[in-house]
């Protein structure tokens, strides 16, 4: 059911609209921060600085941020308002984030590489159930594109109370079980609730 506000002495009710964010130019600078970590993503993944790669990947993320802002303005704000969505992240720690992510996955290509080549072939696939509820839209994408980042474990569904994720070997599930990415992910965003350990259910 919908929220109504009367309007005047008609008493014709109108139906309540959540606040918009600024358009223009005050919106195009509301995804500048992300613009500069989805850009900084993107060298670090292509390797390239030449004028071409440059000008492609800051167009990417340009495109990218400005596209799916609205996600940043969805209930509940990431922010202390809606006008300022950005203002709850921790984009500083980003910059650190982006790394470790990327140690986490060239670990992980490792270990799916040794599995491969082992004439045995040793996996052990199973569920993982992490109860980690995120605080936000923009937390809970950011842990759940990470952990499908990394080989060997990928996020099947996702619902406000947490995630189901299936891992290749019992040593994927363990890194999940241990909950760093979990613990790195919610110290980006300042709105997210107090660090606390996942609850793991096969």
């Amino acid at each position: 059911m919908r929220a109504q506000t009367p309007t005047g002495d008609s008493g014709v009710a109108r139906e309540a609209r959540p606040p918009r964010a600024g358009g223009g130019w005050h919106g195009f600078a509301q995804t500048l921060p992300f613009t500069g970590v989805l850009f900084a993503f993107w060298l670090i993944l292509s390797g390239k600085f030449d004028l071409f790669h440059l000008l492609a990947g800051a167009a990417c993320a340009v495109t990218v941020a400005t596209t799916t802002g609205r996600l940043l303005r969805l209930p509940p704000a990431v922010g202390p308002s809606v006008a300022h969505p950005l203002a709850g992240v921790a984009w500083i720690r980003f910059l650190g984030y982006l790394p470790w992510l990327a140690g986490q996955v060239v670990r992980a290509n490792l270990h799916v590489v040794g599995i491969v080549l082992h004439p045995r072939l040793p996996i052990d696939p199973c569920l993982v159930r992490l109860d980690v509820p995120a605080p936000h839209t923009l937390a809970r994408l950011t842990l759940t594109n990470s952990i499908t980042l990394t080989p060997g474990t990928v996020t099947l569904d996702v619902d406000s109370d947490g995630y189901l994720v299936h891992a290749l070997t019992a040593r994927s599930a363990a890194g999940l079980e241990q909950g760093a990415t979990v613990q790195r992910v919610r110290r980006l965003f300042t709105a997210a609730a107090p660090d606390s350990s996942p609850v793991v259910e096969r």
